[in-house]
Formats: C-alpha cells, structure tokens, sequence
C-alpha cells in the first residue's frame, strides 16, 4: 500500500482550491521522477499547484538541467546543503539556487537526534543567509517539538520526522491523524512565534 504520484497531485490540486492554500513543497527520489517521465512530472506540479521540490538525491551540480526546469515552470527547485558542504561548493550551490535553499543541520539520518550544537548549527545558517542574501533557508534534521524553539529567528525550519512519527502513531492507535498533527502544528508554532 501507499500513495502514488497521480493520487499526490490530486490531494495538492484539491488542497489549493480551499480556503486556506499555503504553498505545498514535495520532497521524493529522483528514480519516482524518471520512471514517470521528467517532462509529465514538471507538467503534473505545475497543473497542480506545486510551488517547489526537493529532490534528495539529485545532487548539485547533476541538478542543473532539471533545476532549470523547474524554474522555467514556475516550480522553486531547493537546493541542499550541509555542514560539510566546502565554501567554495557552497558558494556556487547558492548562485543556482532558486529562492530557497535547505540546510541540513546535521550528517546523519533523518529523525535522527541533534548532535551538533544549536551555536554551531546558527553559527552554520547565518554563514549561508550572509552569502545568500535575499533568498529563504530553512534548517531540517534533528530539530524536534523540544528544540524548535531555538531556531525561531531561521526564515524556515522542517519538521519532517516528527510528522511522519504522529502519522505512523495515530494511525497505529486507530486515531485520526489529521487531528493530532494540527494539534502538533498549532504546539511547533506557539514555541516559535
């Protein structure tokens, strides 16, 4: 079981016509993309209101060509980069990037614990936002509903693991995951704003 890339463009399209729309970014693999065809899948996010992607293991400078794409269709491609991302690389990852650019916090896996500290990890962020200047980063790995806080002064922070873990609970328990992670949501954002 799961979800399909035809079921995900309808939930984003049927999403962007409520009240409510905020921009939807899909983060995936680029093998899903190949096999659906590159060209059908910039097409479908365009039709269906995708405002960016990430794309995980599309690495610059091997995303060019699709980030390019993207831009031509409206579609924010969001570059990556990393504590062990070298300036120079940095410094030309950031030239191709679109108007975000994630920073992943840490090496290692996603939901992972925070290893590094919060100084280093701002210390890291306000290098890339003094290089970056007048594009959005957003900080992810590691960052959870204990430390969030830490981060309210970032342009954006993700959440991902945390998500996906209430998700899988809910639906374990039998509850209504929608419920509990708008209760979550409302919870991550009375500790940043």
């Amino acid at each position: 079981a799961g979800i399909n890339l035809e079921e995900t463009f309808k939930i984003v399209k049927k999403f962007n016509k409520t009240e409510y729309p905020r921009p939807i970014i899909l983060m995936g693999y680029w093998n899903l993309i190949l096999q659906y065809n590159e060209n059908k899948f910039i097409n479908m996010c365009k039709k269906s209101g995708v405002s960016g992607l990430i794309i995980v293991d599309l690495p610059h400078p091997e995303n060019r060509a699709f980030a390019k794409k993207c831009k031509k269709n409206g579609i924010i491609f969001v570059q990556l980069l990393s504590p062990t991302t070298s300036l120079q690389r940095m410094k030309q990852i950031i030239i191709d990037s679109h108007d975000m650019i994630y920073y992943i916090s840490q090496s290692n896996t996603t939901g992972g614990k925070l290893k590094v500290t919060r100084k280093n990890i701002l210390k890291n962020y306000n290098k890339i936002k003094k290089l970056a200047k007048g594009k959005n980063c957003v900080i992810g790995f590691g960052i959870t509903d204990k430390n969030i806080s830490r981060f309210r002064s970032t342009d954006g922070i993700v959440v991902g693991s945390l998500n996906s873990k209430i998700i899988t609970n809910s639906l374990k328990k039998k509850h209504n995951p929608v419920i509990k992670l708008d209760t979550m949501t409302r919870k991550l954002k009375n500790k940043i704003t």
